[in-house]
């Protein structure tokens, strides 16, 4: 049974309970049942958000998962300064990659240099 049915039960026992105070003239017990009847309801509208909350990080976390590099794959060579790896076309950054496990592409600037494209660091042989 999940928190929002547990909180509908409660919330329906409340209502139960209000039916039995008809026959009891205590208005302080009244008071207090309305209150709790209240209490149950924002619990319930808090709970459902939470939920909804809870299911787009899940999505998130999943989302997250798939972008990130498995940490067994490492860089196959290195040619003018970049890292190439196997079964990838180009030449990654070194920089980007040693740091944050992301393969940034770099674009040729002459014969001698190479340019990072995420964080702009001159990479070569010059």
């Amino acid at each position: 049974m999940d928190i929002i049915s547990i909180i509908g039960t409660s919330i329906g026992l409340a209502q139960r309970l209000r039916e039995i105070s008809k026959n009891v003239a205590d208005a302080e017990f009244k008071n207090l049942l309305a209150d709790l009847s209240s209490e149950l309801a924002h619990a319930k509208l808090e709970a459902a958000s939470l939920k909804e909350k809870l299911a787009a990080l899940q999505e998130e976390n999943a989302l997250l998962k798939q972008t990130v590099s498995p940490s067994a794959e490492k860089p196959s060579g290195r040619k003018w300064g970049c890292y190439q790896f196997e079964g990838e076309s180009g030449l990654f950054c070194p920089g980007c990659w040693d740091s944050k496990r992301k393969k940034s592409s770099t674009t040729r600037i002459d014969t001698h240099f190479r340019k990072c494209s995420v964080c702009q660091a001159m990479l070569g042989t010059g």
